[in-house]
């Protein structure tokens, strides 16, 4: 049987780029792609499992995405099945 997944800033990291896109890793290996319109609606366009969180993360500031922080608003992408 799995753990629950543990939701906490020290777990998790949400980077966005330029063109309004979001990431949302968490250490456990999930990572969440998602989008937001003008109304503040949040889309989420993928959900990857198995991801390195640390080389991730590396690589996408290596890229120029930005890290917000822990991204806690955004939690709940982790535990939906999109």
């Amino acid at each position: 049987m799995c753990e629950p997944l543990q939701i906490s800033p020290g777990h998790q990291r949400l980077f966005h780029d330029h063109k309004n896109n979001y990431i949302l890793l968490h250490k456990s290996g999930i990572a969440v792609c998602f989008w937001t319109d003008t109304e503040g609606g949040v889309h989420v366009s993928e959900r990857l499992n198995n991801v390195n969180f640390k080389a991730t993360g590396t690589q996408l500031r290596n890229e120029g995405w930005i890290c917000m922080g822990p991204g806690m608003a955004h939690s709940r992408l982790l535990t939906e099945k999109s």
